[in-house]
């Protein structure tokens, strides 16, 4: 019987062994870009059904056409930014595409989210009404399957609001044919001391700002998670006040709430404001139909205050929601660091570096804080440290995983992460944490050759350095990223030496460099998208400002911009990856084994020795593939009631990954 096992699981290596490893196919859309030369045709937000369709949310300017010569959009003069959402198949045929597309302005939308299996969640932003008079023009919008003249579909805003208005949307789609499911249309304002909207008496009414491209998310109930920066101050004209202007805004007390008038003013939301810096966030959590606000809170303590001679901008990078509903945020200063930010609501937790990674539960309680610090140069200006841009939960090692870049200034020399020194000087990295207390277990980074200050893994804006928070995924012992880099790089065995760059990085879960897909690209305007891994697939996403191969299908840009979406296949995705010397540490250095395992094979029970290192959690993997749940018991864990056979087993510890095959009898 043993025999009959090893015999077919040998077969089986074997016809893994024999990798289907390539591109399947790439498909674009492209168009003339914006008169300063910026790319005009980008994909910026993603997400992946459970049958492994791809739904893309994009924008595009002009004449857009699909790679198979198909306009985007097939009728109207087109000179504004407009966004299109499409969805792909698994084997990329195009299913179904809408646009949205304004005459006067701009239509913007923020992103796009899954809500559970079923639905989409659209956030956007809309000008309105229609006739603008004082510009002679009419605002024509044609909206999803619909060419719009007159605001049939959006509520009118109350009397006191008639201007020219912006309304914001969150807009439900379904999945088999894009159409809209349901729709909620508001206008955020400030309600004054005395409970009225604040006006200005030359600008209309003020709106707050609740609106940018990272600062929405849902988590498994459909709950809408929503930053906003809370700069919450203006500067009125006043003839009788002594400087000239009337300075409305929370520290001076005269604003004290937020208010959405939602479709039309049949429900009013209201959202406390309190005394906060102008850099500030602020986080709203709202029920899915917009019926109620659940909680909010502000990031940083009221204590912060903001000074004209002596500021600090903050920016939100990315807000990111895991399968226990709790929410991730990554910020990043404008300056080096050398006071605390403390996190509002926490009598431990502070910001005290370039950026940081704060992690609150469903009730908006924080519960933790990530950030890598550096030695302090005077007069150097930033001092290293590291910018955190998006985050990834792992549910089956429980591993929180946070990808970013590390600060560029030669003089600096030591980077750390609660007390523990890491080697990152001038990469773009990621950091692997515990879940739980978000201690540091491994880490891995794209080395520059590049031996200038200028020279380094990643642009010149740190914006971009993964460019989206979805530009890496996780799953069988991979970390996979694409990298856009400056000047030389060096992974794995491959040296590239180009002046800039982007490709696909692939390590194993403690930073091995494992393999290395260069795009043959060269700009500095490349954008990276979003990854989904899916058993034996990943699909990625991006924008392109020059010509680009992935394998043997190529994009010949030209002059202009294209957005994106392709497909790797690898059978070895299918199996989780094994290093081959699983007693390598942290740090890289060989040591003797640390952890024992026995007996070997065994009939059911485990001892698992590790000397001082603690475990922390113990799974393992059938010779199909198919993962298996143990229970550790003091330092044993039990394979009883499992089939005979060869089983991956994977020790996670404090300081090191152990990876195992046991034979069960």
């Amino acid at each position: 019987m043993i025999k009959r096992f090893f015999a077919i699981a040998i077969v089986m290596f074997l016809t893994l062994a024999v990798q289907a490893q390539r591109f399947d196919w790439v498909r674009s859309y492209f168009g003339p870009e914006y008169s300063d030369g910026a790319a005009a045709n980008e994909i910026f937000g993603s997400v992946m059904d459970r049958e492994g369709n791809i739904y893309i949310l994009g924008q595009f300017i002009g004449d857009a056409q699909w790679d198979d010569d198909t306009s985007i959009l097939p009728f109207s003069a087109r000179r504004n930014r407009s966004a299109v959402i499409a969805k792909l198949s698994p084997e990329g045929e195009m299913v179904w595409h809408k646009e949205l597309y304004a005459t006067y302005m701009d239509v913007d939308v923020y992103n796009i989210r899954m809500l559970g299996d079923t639905a989409l969640m659209l956030y956007a932003l809309f000008m309105f009404p229609f006739d603008h008079g004082f510009y002679s023009e009419k605002n024509e919008l044609y909206y999803f399957d619909t060419l719009l003249t007159a605001p049939d579909r959006f509520p009118e805003p109350p009397d006191s609001l008639q201007v020219i208005s912006l309304y914001y949307g969150f807009i439900t789609l379904g999945l088999e044919s894009g159409n809209i499911l349901e729709e909620h249309f508001w206008i955020p304002s400030y309600v004054k001391k005395d409970g009225s909207l604040l006006r200005s008496e030359y600008s209309g009414y003020l709106r707050p700002n609740v609106g940018d491209r990272v600062s929405f998310n849902v988590d498994s109930e459909g709950n809408i998670i929503l930053a906003r920066l809370a700069n919450d101050y203006f500067e009125d004209m006043c003839d009788t006040c002594p400087d000239g202007i009337y300075k409305w805004s929370t520290q001076e007390g005269n604003i004290i709430g937020m208010r959405l008038l939602v479709d039309g003013a049949t429900k009013q939301l209201d959202v406390p404001l309190e005394p906060s810096s102008r850099w500030n966030w602020h986080i709203i959590k709202l029920s899915p139909h917009l019926d109620s606000v659940i909680s909010s809170s502000y990031v940083f303590d009221s204590t912060w205050r903001y000074s004209d001679d002596d500021y600090v901008s903050m920016y939100l990078n990315s807000i990111d929601v895991d399968a226990n509903d709790n929410i991730y945020i990554t910020m990043k200063r404008n300056q080096h660091p050398l006071d605390r930010l403390s996190v509002k609501n926490s009598d431990t937790l502070a910001m005290e570096w370039l950026s940081c990674m704060i992690r609150y539960n469903s009730e908006l309680t924080p519960t933790g804080i990530a950030q890598v610090t550096a030695s302090y140069i005077p007069g150097g200006g930033y001092a290293g440290g590291a910018i955190f841009l998006g985050t990834y939960y792992d549910s089956v090692t429980n591993s929180l995983f946070i990808n970013g870049t590390s600060g560029r200034d030669p003089r600096y020399t030591t980077l750390n992460y609660r007390g523990e020194s890491l080697n990152l000087k001038n990469n773009a990295c990621w950091l692997r944490l515990d879940a739980d207390d978000l201690s540091l277990i491994s880490y891995g980074k794209a080395r520059s050759t590049g031996t200038e200050a200028y020279e380094r893994t990643f642009l010149y804006s740190d914006k971009y350095v993964w460019c989206h928070n979805g530009s890496f995924a996780v799953g069988g012992n991979r970390v996979f990223c694409q990298v856009l880099y400056q000047c030389n790089i060096l992974f794995h065995d491959s040296q590239i030496n180009n002046l800039y760059g982007m490709g696909l990085m692939v390590w194993d879960y403690d930073g091995h460099e494992l393999e290395y897909i260069d795009y043959n690209s060269e700009s500095s305007k490349n954008e990276q998208g979003y990854i989904f891994l899916k058993d034996s697939s990943l699909w990625l996403t991006g924008t392109l400002t020059a010509n680009a191969e992935f394998g043997d299908h190529n994009i010949y840009a030209g002059w202009n911009s294209h957005a994106y979406v392709a497909r790797y296949t690898d059978t070895a995705f299918m199996r989780p990856y094994i290093y081959t010397d699983p007693h390598v540490g942290l740090n890289e250095q060989t040591t003797q084994p640390r952890c024992r395992i026995y007996p070997n094979p065994t009939r059911g029970t485990l001892h698992i020795i590790t000397n001082d290192e603690k475990i922390r959690s113990v799974s393992a993997i059938s010779a199909l593939g198919q993962p298996i749940s143990l229970r550790l018991q003091g330092n044993v864990v039990n394979l009883d009631g499992y089939p005979s056979g060869v089983y991956t087993l994977t020790i996670i510890t404090n300081m090191n990954t152990y990876q195992q095959k046991i034979i069960k009898l």
